[in-house]
């Protein structure tokens, strides 16, 4: 059995912790899930809160509202109690005609069990049942059902009470065409999603401390952070709440989830964003952000983007200004932080928010894989600093339940496209490796098993991604064809492939142009491929919607095909996702910046993936992904040397930072009034200069 339980807050309440201790011996139910202190509607106030002291959900034994006592004489109060737990979680499950075997009865029945110290009075109404804790045993035999609940239906109990049911947002495509991409897509929306038990613990359980989410991209992180935002909220309407995140194009996904979090506590009152922040980790003048709104309540001059860039130098402007900032003393204001993409935000900014917080509900979403070359855990030590006696303000290594969660499911990706992410992320496949996971742990934190090796240099590694770590119906539907992969002679002819396969996607499978996104990996080349496939598009008239240049907060817009960056992709979902420009990455495949952009393209989608570029450096792509395939989509490699993983790296940011320096230059002679080929013949110039060098040196 696995349950939802702070272990050492019912430890406060004896006759629950007993409960919950006999519940533990008698159900043998590995897929049992038991609740404790489960909200299931707020009530206008704390009074009216309807909450499930336990709520005990098995397949084999059946469904039971359990309720303690303590008194002798249970009372009105108690009985009212039982009778709305009880109508809550009959309602809810009455709405699916599934669950129903007449038109007001429900398949399966809802056990309401009174536990008290002693024997409890006679008088109480026959539908529910009394007893102490040591005859749990026998009343778990006497009402178990003859047939056990089946999986879907249990599926769908699950998905009710825990509120999953309400995050997927259907999409009206219309009449479709059974098998049809968009028959596929409006099966995995109706597709009742179900949270995990980490995903459980992780937003129902209030810790009253610290807590670091890791979790791969897709494992429901910004989910879990939404439904921990709007039950805090349920519980304290007048607290202060913020939620920020790195990426700007989050915000409109972030503000939906909790939206629809929310529908699982109130029916119909909405949420008052006055008490919900959420904010972009910078902001300006013209948007509100977490720096800039504390620099002002703080009475501090913000710094622009360009005034901190002055002051970092080459280091990192944003910690650079939120370090300025923490100089000055910082008053309390929210009653919980909420930080999204927390890998992508310096110590600084932690430390911030930190202060921010007027108690320690500071939790975190981290993914720790969002940069290959920086797969060490997170040091919470040196993230959020050290107090006056140099102790940790935060440390995840004491004795509190459930303070550092790893989410192992990826509910997002589909297996093999996540697979391959790694493997071409990673170089699984390429003439060498390019980067290492420290430990089998880590491995197995992500979802994956190691079937050989100890992840020491030298050792000869097997690792697999198991198919209970991705959704099942995930598992059915998008196989080795799900990935697909093109090599073309020119840009032009790529953009014309691209707009082709929209037009098919978009006119012969159904799906929404909402339903694909192209996401541009060659940064250099990124304006002239959405200039030209927003022309081959309108040919078929398919309009796009551009987010090179956009400061618009949301990812998607109806009836428009999304062509992003990385960047703006990161922390967002599609159906289809088409990756164009990979010979960007494949001209120079031991370059691990340019690796971990096609990771992360690579793991924006939740069906199909389409790998394009351009010339002979397309081969290795599709040599990368023919091993991968010939090893049954297994991870098989020897485990490099630290020390040379980390020079790989040393030059790969040495490299880009060369060729930023470079264009920036290239920029000022245009600017001058140079033209491209007057350009090109200095760099020809340059060049011979080089190699004349070189030879002076031989």
């Amino acid at each position: 059995m696995k349950y939802s339980i702070n272990e050492q807050a019912i430890k406060q309440e004896p006759l629950a912790n007993m409960l919950f201790l006999k519940l533990k011996e008698v159900i043998d139910d590995n897929d049992a899930i038991l609740y404790y202190d489960f909200l299931l509607e707020k009530g206008d106030t704390k009074d009216d809160m309807i909450i499930a002291k336990m709520l005990l959900l098995s397949p084999v034994y059946g469904i039971y509202i359990f309720d303690t006592e303590n008194n002798n004489v249970i009372d009105e109060t108690t009985q009212e109690r039982v009778d709305n737990v009880y109508n809550e979680v009959y309602s809810r499950l009455a709405r699916h005609s599934e669950l129903r075997s007449r038109r007001s009865q429900l398949k399966y029945e809802l056990n309401s069990v009174l536990i008290g110290d002693v024997a409890l009075n006679d008088n109480i109404d026959e539908e529910y049942v009394q007893c102490q804790v040591d005859d749990i045993p026998e009343l778990i035999s006497i009402y178990q059902p003859e047939e056990p609940i089946s999986a879907e239906d249990y599926r769908i109990i699950n998905g009710e009470l825990t509120g999953a049911a309400k995050l997927k947002r259907k999409r009206d495509r219309g009449d479709v065409v059974k098998n049809s991409m968009a028959f596929i897509l409006n099966e995995i929306e109706h597709h009742i999603a179900n949270f995990d038990i980490d995903q459980i613990r992780a937003y129902d359980l209030d810790i009253n401390s610290p807590q670091r989410i890791r979790g791969l991209a897709g494992s429901g992180k910004t989910v879990v952070l939404s439904y921990k935002a709007a039950k805090y909220y349920s519980e304290e309407p007048n607290a202060k709440i913020l939620y920020t995140f790195y990426t700007k194009a989050l915000g409109g996904s972030v503000k939906n989830c909790i939206t629809r979090a929310y529908k699982q506590y109130s029916k119909d009152e909405k949420i008052d964003w006055n008490h919900i922040k959420i904010m972009h980790g910078w902001g300006n003048s013209r948007q509100e952000g977490v720096y800039y709104s504390a620099c002002k309540d703080n009475g501090v001059v913000p710094l622009s983007f360009a005034q901190a860039k002055a002051g970092a130098g080459r280091g990192d402007a944003f910690a650079y200004a939120c370090g300025e900032l923490l100089k000055n003393k910082i008053s309390p204001k929210y009653d919980m932080v909420l930080i999204d993409e927390g890998q992508d935000f310096p110590k600084e900014f932690y430390q911030l928010c930190y202060k921010l917080c007027k108690t320690k509900r500071v939790c975190w979403a981290y993914d720790e894989f969002q940069n290959i070359f920086d797969v060490v855990i997170q040091d919470e030590h040196n993230t959020f600093g050290f107090d006056s006696e140099n102790k940790p303000l935060v440390d995840l290594s004491n004795e509190a339940q459930y303070q550092d969660i790893a989410l192992k499911r990826c509910y997002r990706t589909p297996r093999l496209s996540l697979i391959s992410a790694f493997a071409f992320g990673l170089g699984i496949y390429n003439s060498k490796v390019l980067q290492r996971l420290e430990s089998n742990k880590q491995w197995e934190d992500l979802g994956f098993k190691v079937l050989k090796g100890n992840s020491e240099t030298g050792d000869e590694m097997v690792i697999v991604r198991p198919e209970e770590n991705t959704p099942s119906f995930s598992n059915d539907r998008f196989k080795e064809n799900s990935i697909r992969a093109f090599r073309y002679d020119n840009w032009l002819q790529e953009s014309i492939a691209i707009a082709e396969l929209i037009d098919d996607y978009i006119h012969k499978e159904g799906v929404l142009p909402t339903d694909v996104c192209v996401i541009c990996i060659d940064k250099k080349n990124v304006a002239g491929y959405f200039s030209n496939i927003t022309k081959e598009l309108l040919k078929y008239n398919i309009c796009t919607y551009q987010l090179l240049d956009s400061s618009d907060s949301e990812f998607f817009k109806d009836g428009l095909v999304t062509l992003s960056t990385v960047n703006k992709a990161k922390g967002n979902e599609c159906g289809i996702v088409i990756i164009c420009g990979l010979d960007a990455v494949f001209a120079n495949p031991d370059n691990v910046i340019l690796r971990d952009m096609l990771f992360t393209s690579m793991t924006r989608t939740k069906g199909w993936l389409v790998l394009t570029g351009v010339g002979d450096t397309m081969d290795l792509l599709v040599k990368e992904f023919k091993l991968l395939r010939d090893n049954n989509f297994e991870l098989r490699f020897i485990q490099p040397d630290k020390s040379a993983t980390k020079n790989i790296e040393n030059f790969s940011r040495a490299e880009a930072s060369f060729e930023t320096a470079m264009f920036s230059e290239i920029k000022k002679l245009r600017e001058a009034g140079m033209n491209d080929d007057d350009i090109k013949r200095l760099l020809i110039h340059l060049n011979k200069m080089f190699d004349d060098d070189k030879n002076a040196k031989q």
